[in-house]
């Protein structure tokens, strides 16, 4: 009696189809994983905003500011202590204290009911979420997640690794440069939070471009071009980035170029006063934090920062 069953040739014939149905399905789940982690990330700033405007209700309309109207942000990104029992020990005791970006987000965790985990996004490579676990004998006794002042304290965590989120720069850049902090009151379109600057992205900064500006020519009006997306976040693949306006609504932006009068939302101005052109592109000092790029001149733009998520 014969054997039924496959031949050789049959089962390396299925092997091959099965090889090639993956070969084209892989590409396409890997896409419909990106587009989810793209949506989660718009729902956590979502969450964010909406923490925000209960934040400002019981501070006088205004949003998180760590440390105090005068505080300069750090350039290494660390504050004193993010485990101190106070405020004066966390930040430092000086008027020109240095704070981080990450601790005026976590303000949100200690008052207003927010969660570390909002604060990461999927997408964004390096960063997971903040567990005192983590930092072992360094946490003190009955320490809660609402006790820290901060991700970390750049000594013992990097808070940048634990925030994947960036946000509008309120501090003193130096002593004698202010930030521009936005308010409940500010204009409604106002660029509040974002995915990670790409200018302070260990996973974008060594490519990250400027969207070329072309002047205009015949017909053809003046206008951005960025063909490869790398004026854009590495989070989501250079396709652009969720942004959180000021009147609450987030939407995923396709360019950085989404503030008022298409203001380039990751880049400062050089001037008070910037033409079209400059408001668009901004300056290559991403940040003062840029390694060594320098400081912006103007005090008018509120233009989106975070920290890097480098090691410590």
């Amino acid at each position: 009696m014969k054997r039924k069953g496959f031949t050789l040739v049959e089962l390396l014939v299925v092997i091959t189809i099965i090889a090639l149905l993956m070969s084209i399905l892989m590409p396409a789940l890997a896409r419909v994983r990106q587009v989810a982690y793209r949506t989660l990330c718009g729902t956590n700033l979502s969450a964010i905003g909406k923490l925000m405007l209960v934040y400002s209700h019981d501070n006088d309309e205004e949003y998180p500011i760590a440390g105090g109207k005068k505080s300069i942000w750090s350039t290494d990104g660390h504050i004193e202590d993010a485990f101190a029992d106070n405020p004066r020990a966390a930040y430092g005791g000086d008027v020109s204290n240095e704070v981080t970006v990450t601790s005026s987000h976590y303000l949100l965790i200690k008052y207003a009911d927010a969660t570390p985990k909002q604060f990461v996004c999927k997408g964004d490579a390096g960063t997971k979420e903040f567990k005192l676990s983590d930092f072992g004998d360094v946490v003190p006794d009955g320490f809660e997640i609402e006790d820290a002042w901060d991700f970390g304290d750049g000594e013992r965590g990097n808070p940048g690794a634990y925030c994947s989120y960036a946000y509008h720069m309120p501090y003193y850049q130096q002593t004698n440069i202010p930030g521009f902090p936005i308010s409940v009151i500010s204009n409604p379109g106002s660029p509040l939070c974002s995915d990670r600057n790409p200018w302070l992205d260990k996973n974008a900064d060594d490519d990250v471009e400027i969207a070329e500006w072309v002047p205009a020519s015949g017909d053809v009006p003046a206008h951005l071009y960025d063909p490869d997306g790398k004026s854009n976040c590495a989070a989501h693949q250079r396709d652009g980035q969720n942004v959180l306006f000021n009147d609450s609504h987030v939407y995923f932006e396709p360019a950085p170029n989404c503030g008022i009068n298409n203001d380039n939302i990751y880049l400062h101005w050089t001037t008070d006063n910037p033409d079209d052109e400059e408001r668009q592109t901004g300056s290559t000092a991403g940040a003062p934090q840029d390694d060594g790029q320098g400081y912006p001149e103007s005090i008018k733009d509120a233009y989106l920062v975070s920290e890097r998520q480098d090691d410590p």
